[in-house]
């Protein structure tokens, strides 16, 4: 099944065009799709997920057409 991904703020300066489309196993969820990426594994629970609009977990499910966007929660001070 088919994703479509836009990379937001200092998470699109990866290897990644800013939006793109992808393929996925069925019955995959978010964090299976993330887990797939080129993601250092220790940063992965500190990327925010929006799918079809919405903040959504890890655990979550995707379906084909669905839209994730992702985005690297960064602090500094």
């Amino acid at each position: 099944m088919k994703i479509n991904v836009e990379f937001i703020g200092a998470i699109s300066s990866g290897p990644y065009k800013k939006s793109q489309e992808f393929e996925v196993k069925d019955k995959s969820s978010v964090r299976d799709f993330l887990e797939t990426m080129h993601f250092d594994k220790s940063h992965l629970d500190f990327i925010q997920v929006v799918k079809n609009g919405k903040r959504c977990a890890h655990s979550d499910g995707i379906k084909s057409g669905d839209k994730l966007e992702l985005m690297l929660m960064v602090g500094g001070g």
